[in-house]
């Protein structure tokens, strides 16, 4: 049996990272990228909505935007990664209720096989987080070293006689 190295770990690890990172942010930028687009022309899509039949297409424009502009700006930054991702998860599964459910699954045909990439993608962030490289991860990386450093002091506090 062959022995796995310390270094083959540590690079597997690193292109682990590296890939997570890169869909993450992918993923978030197109997320913005389409938010961006409907703020732009909030009546044009208030009226795209109305015409699929979406109930208060005003209020659900703004919370398209929401999920996909600031959903994607998060998954983006990696910063309250789980919210941010449930929100794209909700605005994704609207998107796929209302406009792309009756017409089949490809894209070509206003399908919902694209919303239900992201949809998929988002739901592996909400569970999972955003991964170290992202403000997430150096939050919690500061706060351990935090507790750390605390935990010695603590330590050392109550030995003493």
């Amino acid at each position: 049996m062959r022995r796995i190295e310390v270094y083959e770990v540590d690079n597997e690890r690193k292109v682990s990272t590296l890939a997570l990172t890169l869909l993450r942010v992918g993923v978030g930028s197109i997320l913005m990228a389409h938010g961006w687009q409907k703020l732009m022309d909030i009546p044009h899509h208030v009226s795209a909505f109305a015409g699929l039949g979406i109930p208060n297409p005003k209020l659900a424009v703004y919370l398209a935007i929401l999920g996909e502009l600031f959903g994607g700006l998060g998954l983006t930054l990696g910063a309250l990664t789980p919210l941010a991702a449930l929100g794209v998860v909700l605005t994704m599964g609207s998107a796929i209720y209302f406009a792309h459910r009756s017409n089949g699954l490809f894209a070509q045909g206003g399908g919902w096989e694209y919303p239900i990439t992201l949809l998929l993608v988002a739901l592996f962030f909400v569970a999972h987080g955003a991964g170290p490289l992202s403000v997430d991860g150096l939050v919690a990386a500061a706060r351990h070293r935090g507790l750390r450093g605390r935990h010695r002091h603590d330590v050392a506090a109550t030995t003493r006689p």
